[in-house]
This record gives structure tokens, sequence and C-alpha cells, in this order.
């Protein structure tokens, strides 16, 4: 749980930012405390925890308890990402902490790219979800990511893009569903669900690929977050 992202993204006053920040420091206790003991050690109210708890989304204290109590982060992370992906992949958010950063996407991936998009702008990156060839020009290495989302890895326009970047040297972290991919082979970085099939599109089969590309991100740019601000 992020708690400073969700301070500013539900416009919480002192007093509610207080709480959370003490639940965060206390996470490991706050079970055994009670929120009659967290009221009193953040100089707050109970009513003013409960109603803190339901403006974030939570149907009361327990459930944010809950939440903090219940993370599943790491094992996430083990299962989806290798360690050296993920070590990459901090390194490559770093470097391009204040520069141009370029989601590319098509069709349902689009709706993957611009969702990547919001976040990063979110935590103060520069990113658009938006192709602006001038940013694929030589002479830019070094000064603008490129990110791709492709179930295929083939996507023809997407493919042509990724080869533009790797002839002029830009670094490219590719999101797809397919790592021996066209894209796959030009990419600085792939991550790959390995859940790509052309027989994905038989009556009533399941499409994992979006699913588990937004949850690899969701955890990687956790681990980028906490090296940056930490």
């Amino acid at each position: 749980m992020d708690i400073e992202m969700l301070i500013e993204k539900y416009q919480l006053n002192d007093s509610e930012s207080q709480v959370l920040r003490f639940m965060e420091t206390h996470k490991e206790s706050l079970k055994k405390m009670g929120i009659r003991e967290v009221a009193k050690q953040s100089f707050v109210s109970t009513a003013t925890i409960v109603n803190m708890s339901k403006k974030i989304g939570f149907s009361g204290y327990s459930e944010l308890v809950f939440s903090f109590s219940n993370s599943t982060t790491s094992k996430l992370v083990s299962e989806i990402v290798t360690e050296k992906e993920r070590d990459h992949f901090v390194q490559l958010m770093k470097k391009y902490r204040d520069k141009p950063i370029m989601v590319l996407g098509s069709g349902f991936s689009q709706n993957v790219a611009n969702y990547f998009s919001e976040f990063l702008n979110l935590y103060k990156f520069r990113a658009t979800a938006n192709s602006h060839l001038e940013f694929l020009r030589e002479n830019l290495e070094e000064e603008i990511l490129i990110m791709i989302i492709s179930n295929s890895g083939d996507t023809v326009r997407l493919t042509e893009l990724a080869r533009m970047a790797n002839e002029h040297h830009i670094e490219t972290i590719a999101f797809l569903g397919e790592k021996n991919s066209k894209i796959g082979r030009l990419a600085t970085l792939t991550i790959s669900t390995e859940t790509y099939s052309p027989k994905v599109f038989r009556e009533f089969s399941p499409n994992l690929f979006f699913g588990t590309a937004l949850n690899q991100f969701e955890l990687l740019m956790s681990d980028t977050l906490k090296s940056i601000f930490n």
C-alpha cells in the first residue's frame, strides 16, 4: 500500500494523513493494538479513523488493517517477474526519471498503455501514451525511454517503432505475451507474461495477457518507487 499516493489521491487532511502514516509505521502490530490505541497514539478520534478508512475505499477500519497486514507483493514479484528483470526495470526507470517516456500500444493494448501513462504521470514521470515519431529520430540516445505493450509481440506498427528505436539506440521496455517475438528480440528489456497463443480467440478462452501485464507493471513500479523515495 502506497501511503503517500493515497494521501494525495484522496486529499486527506493532516489528521487523516497522520493516522495512515502511523499505521504504516506500526503495521506489524496493528491487529494487537486495536482502533482505540491507534486513535490515542495518533491523537485523533476513532470516528476520524473510521471515516478516513471509508474515504479511501475500505468498508471500515478492520478491512484497512487487513490490507496492511496481508501484503502478497514479495510473493507475486517472485512468481511473475525475475530478480534480474526487476533490477533492470528499476535501473531504467531511475535513469529516465526526469526524461520523456513514450508508452505505446495498439487495440486493447492501447488501454493498458493509457493506464501505464496515467500511473507514471501520477508520480511525476514525464509519460505520454501517444506515438510521436520525432522522439525516435537520431541523437536522442539516453534522452527518451520507450515502453511497448503487445500481446503477440509482432504487431506490425509497434514492431516498426521498436526497430526504429533499436536502430537509433533508444532504450525500450516491452511488456509482451511472447518473449521470443520480433519486439521481444528488439527491446532493451522484455517483460513477458508467456501467455500468448494464437488459439486465444477460441470461444470462451481467457486472455491472460492484459491482467498479467498490469500486475507485472504494478509490482515493478512498486519496487521502483520504493527505490526512488525511500
